[in-house]
């Protein structure tokens, strides 16, 4: 069997993700990769987390390195697996079968002054900590304790260019 799948299975992913709640299927919201390095964006038209491409803008692109080619799944979040969740969500998770890394971008935000940068911030970390508490109630339904099953960790995708002034940074 493959890691994805055992990923999935041992999380149970797909029976703690009901279709009432559901935007689309959960078998519909995610896809794999094994390469060495790999590529995720979050696409601007579809508003959807994707696998990219080197050739997509790296400015908002992160940057996954994956030297021993295991099978990393993409389970793209909002506006895919949930829509329109009171909070918001993080956009993504990208996962095997002994790490769940939830990812927000924020890679169109401005920065420019302290106030700007902490709102961002806040936003994210408040989408992160929802998309959380989410994961663990669904996953406690099938009688799983998310935190305990998995290493998880959570990580905020920001633009090169974030702040927009780099005195700001010097605020801090």
């Amino acid at each position: 069997m493959a890691v994805n799948q055992v990923a999935i299975d041992r999380l149970r992913l797909d029976e703690a993700f009901t279709e009432k709640m559901l935007h689309r299927a959960f078998n519909e919201c995610w896809t794999v990769k094994c390469d060495e390095t790999l590529f995720v964006v979050d696409d601007e038209e579809t508003r959807i987390s994707r696998f990219g491409s080197d050739s997509d803008d790296m400015e908002k692109a992160l940057l996954v390195f994956n030297e021993n080619k295991r099978e990393i799944v993409l389970l793209s979040v909002d506006n895919q697996l949930l829509k329109g969740v009171e909070g918001g969500l993080a956009d993504c998770a990208l996962f095997d079968d002994h790490q769940f890394r939830f990812v927000e971008f924020k890679t169109n935000a401005e920065g420019k002054n302290e106030k700007a940068i902490r709102k961002t911030l806040d936003k994210a970390s408040h989408q992160l900590k929802n998309t959380i508490r989410i994961f663990n109630d669904s996953l406690k339904s099938v009688d799983i304790v998310f935190e305990d099953a998995i290493t998880l960790s959570c990580h905020i995708v920001l633009s090169k260019s974030f702040p927009s002034s780099p005195s700001v940074m010097q605020d801090f």
